[in-house]
């Protein structure tokens, strides 16, 4: 039998403490960062070293660029604290501000996301985005609507991607020296060829086996799959994200890719192997699409979210200015993320009624005409280059 301590009610858990929850979440939050940051140091930074390709200083730059975002990004909510609380007047205090607000974070995930030779004022102006606009003059941790890291990404890579690009770009010290990858991606490659051809997409960069584990150009720390598939397991069974989420988005994405391909006379599964390994969509499925403050709260209007945010996805990779569609489609979802919540609520609340059937068949026809709309387009596209005639289904 067990036995209890026979002090004086009230008694109360630890984890009954919202404080104490939260700081486990961002704990667990950061761990799953790990696999990816070390993958980042091997990629650009051990690997090149060995390679003979690199300094000793360069060899250490990946990690010490990503705790520079962090870092920066708490500088920049420290003199916000110190402006705007009076209470902050110690450095004690300051630190205890910093640790509740998770300051380091957007920062560490901006650099991140971000290629290996951007310029430090760009990290900081990146940073200036997500921290400052996005984050503390909504309110701070838990009153964003937008996701800061991923705003200060968009900002970045509107305004300020042919500065990254002079500096150096995504490719380290020993892909530049790669004549077949030619500084470019392979969603970029895509982008430009409209060429639906394994040759030309996945060859240059190896095989498939290359962007499972992520030795192809991209961005710091989002290359590898293999690392997303590490941190989604461990975020999943520590209970900080819905599996579900992830699955359901790259899923979408897989099987409208999939489509693709079969339109476009590539009836196997490479293609959308390939959309799915290549970009930030692992890197963004597991840790952006699952961000608690800025996605739908109930569990059917996350797998909704997590729906639109696959047809966007295929659909701004192919309407878009840029070649990866992953943080626009979760900057935009971000907008829908009270409606969605709203009316997903009532559906599970209310259960099958005649209003909760209207609210699944309109939200049904939206994702199904975004959908064929992305088909379409990325048809249109691909079948002028291949002289193939435009056909869906039964549309001529």
């Amino acid at each position: 039998m067990a036995r209890f301590a026979n002090g004086k009610a009230p008694f109360l858990r630890k984890t009954d403490d919202l404080t104490y929850g939260t700081q486990v979440i961002m704990r667990d939050f950061l761990i799953g960062l790990i696999p990816l940051i070390l993958f980042a140091w091997y990629k650009n930074g051990i690997k090149v070293y060995v390679e003979g390709n690199a300094t000793l200083l360069e060899m250490f730059y990946p990690i010490i660029f990503i705790m520079l975002g962090g870092l920066i990004s708490m500088v920049i909510e420290g003199l916000f604290f110190i402006i705007t609380d009076k209470e902050v007047r110690t450095l004690k205090v300051m630190m205890k501000k910093l640790q509740l607000s998770y300051a380091m974070i957007p920062g560490i995930l901006l650099a991140m996301i971000l290629p290996l030779y951007t310029p430090i004022w760009v990290l900081i102006f990146g940073c200036i985005m997500a921290t400052f606009v996005t984050k503390l003059l909504f309110g701070g941790f838990g009153y964003n609507i937008f996701n800061p890291a991923l705003i200060g990404y968009v900002a970045i890579a509107f305004t300020l991607m042919g500065v990254i690009n002079k500096a150096g770009g995504v490719l380290n010290g020993s892909e530049v020296l790669i004549d077949a990858i030619a500084g470019a991606t392979p969603l970029s490659t895509l982008s430009t060829t409209n060429l639906l051809s394994y040759q030309t997409l996945v060859a240059p960069y190896g095989s498939l086996w290359n962007f499972f584990i992520g030795t192809i150009p991209g961005a710091l720390a989002e290359t590898s799959a293999l690392a997303c598939i590490i941190s989604f397991v461990w975020l999943s069974a520590r209970k900080v994200i819905k599996w579900f989420v992830p699955v359901i988005y790259i899923g979408t994405v897989f099987g409208l890719s999939w489509l693709i391909g079969i339109f476009n006379g590539q009836a196997g599964i490479w293609f959308p192997t390939f959309s799915i390994l290549s970009g930030g969509l692992m890197f963004g499925a597991v840790f952006m699409a699952t961000e608690p403050v800025t996605t739908p709260k109930n569990p059917l209007g996350k797998i909704v979210f997590a729906l639109f945010l696959g047809v966007f996805t295929v659909l701004f990779r192919f309407i878009g200015q840029y070649p990866e569609g992953v943080a626009t489609s979760i900057i935009f979802m971000n907008i829908f993320t009270m409606p969605i919540d709203k009316w997903t609520s009532v559906i599970r609340t209310q259960g099958v009624t005649k209003k909760t059937i209207i609210k699944i068949i309109i939200l049904a026809i939206l994702i199904i005409a975004i959908a064929t709309y992305a088909l379409i387009k990325a048809n249109s596209i691909y079948s002028a280059s291949i002289g193939l005639p435009l056909y869906i289904g039964g549309w001529n």
